[in-house]
């Protein structure tokens, strides 16, 4: 009987903290607060093996306390509003497929909008980038002031 309670109550702990993991935070691998003025470009080159990608943003005006975003990742170009409430602060993109022999989130690259600064004109973001089973890495990130998407 000891052992059936012993079994029972390993079983049940385990299932627990299985579950707790799916739902913990992630990892990030990288996480960082970044300060852009208007048409300001901050640019990430991320490497996994022989592969480069770019990942460039901006932001280009601030209206009814939306941010509008323009991002730029492996030459597609997309354009989102970020507001600072919760569910509409953030937007999220994947970076590369997940490898297939694990069961784990794709890679993916997050930016949040936290702040605006009316009197500087400088918009507070932080972005996220999770690795997932994939192993690459930040070769270069940057600032570029004021310029073209040509000039990353």
């Amino acid at each position: 009987m000891r052992i059936i309670v012993t079994l029972i109550f390993t079983s049940f702990f385990s299932a627990i903290c299985g579950i707790a993991l799916l739902f913990a935070p992630p990892e990030w691998k990288a996480q960082k607060f970044i300060e852009l003025k208007k048409d300001e470009f901050y640019v990430l080159t991320l490497q996994a093996d022989a592969t480069q990608k770019t990942l460039f943003f901006r932001w280009t005006l601030l209206k009814n306390k939306g941010l509008v975003v323009h991002l730029n990742y492996d030459s597609f170009p997309h354009q989102f509003i970020l507001y600072q409430d919760y569910q509409r602060a953030c937007y999220e993109i994947p970076l590369w497929k997940a490898e297939q022999r694990y069961y784990t989130r794709e890679p993916f690259f997050m930016l949040c909008f936290k702040d605006y600064h009316r009197a500087k004109k400088i918009a507070t973001l932080k972005f996220y980038i999770y690795e997932g089973s994939r192993d690459f890495k930040i070769i270069n990130e940057r600032k570029v002031l004021n310029g073209g998407f040509n000039t990353y």
